[in-house]
């Protein structure tokens, strides 16, 4: 055996093994400074309830004229307080101001089903607009709802229009677990504000078309915001959402509708 052969193909071989390992690890761990300290579990005066056990997040899907259906995100349907219901999802999910490309109509329905729980051709009050900053109350679309809705679907918004720090959270996604059912993942709310909340998921995940899924207080099993960016912690993500209370707002102050694509 040639030895000096041997050892000059080791230390060719050598940074190459170096750098698929790394391309490995990276491909692995999202990147991002490491998260912050979660605060302790706070107080929370409202009263306690059950979280939802049916599917809440829902898969958002669009048609744009011409076009099937085809899905773009996430989305979820709320009572206010008139008993009216009115769906939510992202701004940044669909385009509503190409010409050359007018979008038709937004569907609501459990990821995987073969039928639709809401169809929406209009929207309640002004759309929203992809958000750029830290302000997330920006990015939404409210959807008109006009057939009925099995109630089981329904989520209520909690009375205190956002979750506390250190509360403890759950994202119900609209794109559905491997079994094809409610997929829910935890998580703890580091901050929030008017017009943002950050919570500091417990595992890492792919959050591909997760975004307009709702976020549900452990404590009061309610609506407490929409999920609207992510940011890569090390070996967490940090969600951001919209606060609840502002879409809220939105809806009950909303005067009237507009056609989808007009």
């Amino acid at each position: 055996m040639n030895v000096r052969f041997v050892v000059r193909g080791l230390i060719l071989a050598l940074p190459m093994a170096v750098l698929v390992s790394a391309a490995w690890l990276l491909f692995q761990t999202p990147l991002g400074r490491p998260p912050e300290a979660t605060p302790p579990p706070p107080t929370i005066l409202v009263p306690a309830g059950e979280v939802p056990t049916g599917t809440v997040g829902l898969r958002e899907f669009v048609q744009y004229r011409g076009e099937d259906y085809r899905p773009a995100g996430s989305g979820f349907l709320l009572t206010l307080a008139d008993a009216s219901v009115v769906g939510a999802t992202t701004a940044h999910g669909v385009s509503l101001d190409n010409p050359e490309r007018p979008l038709k109509r937004i569907a609501l329905g459990v990821d995987g089903g073969s039928q639709f729980v809401t169809e929406h051709d209009a929207l309640r009050g002004p759309p929203g607009r992809p958000r750029t900053g830290d302000d997330l109350t920006v990015d939404y679309l409210l959807l008109h709802v006009t057939q009925p809705v099995d109630p089981r679907f329904l989520l209520a918004p909690d009375p205190r229009g956002a979750p506390q720090p250190g509360e403890r959270v759950l994202l119900y996604s609209g794109v559905a677990d491997r079994d094809g059912g409610q997929r829910i993942l935890k998580g703890t709310v580091q901050s929030a504000s008017d017009t943002a909340v950050w919570v500091l998921m417990d595992q890492v995940f792919n959050p591909y078309g997760m975004s307009g899924s709702p976020l549900i207080s452990e404590h009061t099993g309610q609506a407490v915001g929409m999920a609207v960016a992510v940011s890569p912690r090390l070996n967490r993500l940090l969600v951001g959402v919209n606060p609840i209370g502002s879409l809220l707002q939105l809806a009950e102050e909303a005067t009237g509708f507009s056609r989808i694509g007009e």
